[in-house]
């Protein structure tokens, strides 16, 4: 069966419920989620799959917030998708994390404290570079363990498969990095 133009059918009241949540998606994360719209509109079923996503990078338990926001922030980047990489921003910010911080994993900044430069090799390695970085990987474990490592490619690796998501939806957006790192500091 071909599916009916949006405009010729009535939103239901989960569909309507779910543009809501959206909406405050959208609003906390300071930007447009126009293609999560487009899966509710289509079917909340696909919808239900897209949000499993989340519970795979989310609840973060075994990382401090700023592990997990590099290696998003780097998965993000690495998928070049601008509008993602300031979602996750927004979310280094929600977390706590100062804007020069933000800042020097979004320039792979190697002077940050340990283990910052190991966790953005490694991400770069993975999500970048579809390649390894042993020596990373190892001081990774060393100061989070297998449990922090396995979060950390989940979230490296989840921030990279969003992006593309959008792409084949025709979403993206292409980072210009030196806008990214201004807004890294300007919100607040």
């Amino acid at each position: 069966m071909a599916d009916r133009p949006a405009a010729a059918r009535k939103p239901s009241l989960a569909q309507r419920i779910a543009i809501v949540l959206i909406e405050r998606a959208e609003e906390r994360l300071g930007v447009s989620l126009l293609y999560v719209r487009r899966i509710a509109d289509a079917d909340l079923g696909l919808l239900r799959r897209y949000k499993r996503i989340f519970g795979f990078l989310d609840p973060v338990t075994h990382l401090p917030a700023d592990a997990h926001a590099a290696a998003r922030l780097r998965g993000a980047l690495a998928a070049d998708c601008g509008s993602c990489v300031e979602a996750e921003i927004s979310l280094a910010r929600r977390a706590g994390l100062k804007p020069a911080t933000i800042d020097a994993i979004l320039a792979a900044d190697q002077s940050l404290p340990a283990p910052m430069p190991a966790i953005i090799r490694l991400s770069d390695a993975v999500t970048r570079d579809r390649t390894d970085d042993p020596e990373a990987r190892e001081e990774v474990m060393h100061f989070y363990g297998q449990r922090g490592l396995i979060e950390l490619s989940f979230a490296m690796n989840g921030a990279a498969l969003l992006p593309g998501i959008k792409r084949a939806m025709g979403h993206a957006t292409t980072c210009d990095l030196q806008t990214l790192r201004k807004i890294s500091g300007e919100r607040g």
